[in-house]
């Protein structure tokens, strides 16, 4: 009698509950607070308004990251523009601080060749620019730029990142070549912190390291006799990367990697085959290695028979006007 008269005191308690919520709903329908319900047109333009503000929000973040690659990509562009647009070189408003510097103003050198000949050490870029007026600049895309699976567009500038308390603090590089396209070539490696000085510490670098090398006609299926490619097989390291140079006869065209024929065009090289060994995929040891190459063609010593039988020049070519 006990268990049923507890089971039953709960049921006796529900209408008393249902009483007490009967007068709280009618306060709160005389009270102007929750009695107008919204029709259901206004709701679902509340919603729909919702809905295109929250789209709005997860479509930003999207259109700033493709505005932002567009502006690194536009501001490379105008980077490359700049390069290739040199400036003219103002002679009367260099100062000279060397020897060297100092006879090339006064017009007392006739060429780049003497200094390289004599192997002195050019300290100035200033020289370069003065001895070489048709000097012309071209900057590598040694960079690449962040994509799924490796897939990243290539860069004339490569980031890193250095992780410190204060933060990222990021650093660039770039590689520039320099030359005349008859016989002289130089390559340099710049870094900074941002884009601009990397890329004048490059450029400078590379005209400090300006070399003259040889060329001729050393495919024995041509005997045109004009200095369009290498004059005999030549080979340069880098790390453990090895490019080996080979003559090839006139119209076959530079068959190299990319990056490298620039810098064989700005040398004055016209048609190569050429071997690559070792791991390719790391970028400026290949290109160190192209140089090597160019450097060693001034290491090898012939006697004059075989060098007329090869055309083998040395610099520059005077064209007969």
């Amino acid at each position: 009698m006990a268990r049923k008269k507890q089971k039953e005191t709960p049921n006796a308690s529900e209408p008393d509950k249902q009483d007490a919520a009967e007068p709280n709903q009618q306060a709160g329908a005389h009270s102007g607070t929750l009695t107008h319900p919204q029709p259901e047109g206004e709701n679902t333009e509340l919603k729909e308004t919702e809905m295109h503000e929250e789209d709005a929000l997860i479509e930003k973040p999207a259109e700033g990251l493709a505005v932002e690659l567009g502006e690194v990509k536009e501001l490379e562009e105008v980077i490359v523009e700049e390069v290739k647009k040199k400036d003219a070189f103002e002679k009367e408003s260099w100062k000279p601080k060397t020897s060297l510097g100092i006879r090339a103003k006064k017009g007392e050198l006739a060429g780049i060749d003497y200094a390289l000949d004599q192997r002195i050490k050019i300290l100035e870029p200033e020289i370069v620019d003065a001895l070489l007026p048709n000097l012309s600049t071209e900057l590598l895309m040694v960079g690449q730029a962040k994509g799924k699976f490796g897939g990243g567009q290539k860069r004339i500038f490569k980031q890193t990142q250095k992780k410190t308390a204060e933060g990222n603090k990021p650093n660039f590089a770039t590689c520039a070549v320099v030359g005349d396209e008859n016989g002289h070539v130089g390559m340099g490696y710049g870094k900074s912190r941002e884009t601009v000085p990397a890329r004048e510490k490059a450029i400078r670098q590379a005209k400090l390291n300006l070399i003259k090398i040889k060329r001729g006609c050393g495919n024995w299926r041509c005997g045109c006799g004009d200095p369009h490619t290498v004059p005999f097989k030549v080979s340069g390291k880098a790390g453990s990367v090895v490019m080996t140079l080979i003559p090839a006869p006139k119209g076959t065209g530079l068959i190299i990697e990319k990056e490298c024929q620039k810098i064989l065009k700005l040398a004055g090289i016209k048609d190569v085959w050429a071997k690559a060994e070792g791991q390719t995929r790391s970028k400026l040891n290949v290109l160190y290695a192209c140089f090597s190459a160019l450097k060693k063609l001034m290491q090898f010593k012939m006697s004059q028979n075989k060098a007329e039988t090869l055309h083998i020049i040395e610099g520059s070519v005077i064209t007969k006007q």
